[in-house]
């Protein structure tokens, strides 16, 4: 008998020991939420504009995947 109320009482000191673990995490987890929700991520500078390369007319003869010259 003395045995199973040792295995209960460590059962539910074990489940207290979780919720209360989950619930400090979580509440961790809501702080940094709560600390950097106005944070924006910055803005990229314009892209240079894309440049077309030329293709050699032999490339473009062998039937590769490159545009053809203009």
């Amino acid at each position: 008998m003395l045995k199973r109320l040792v295995i209960i009482g460590a059962v539910v000191g074990g489940a207290v020991f979780l919720r209360n673990k989950a619930k400090q995490q979580q509440a961790e987890q809501d702080l940094w939420t709560a600390a950097t929700d106005d944070v924006q991520a910055p803005v990229a500078p314009a892209a240079p504009a894309a440049t077309q390369v030329s293709v050699p007319a032999d490339a473009a003869a062998a039937g590769d995947d490159a545009p053809a010259a203009s």
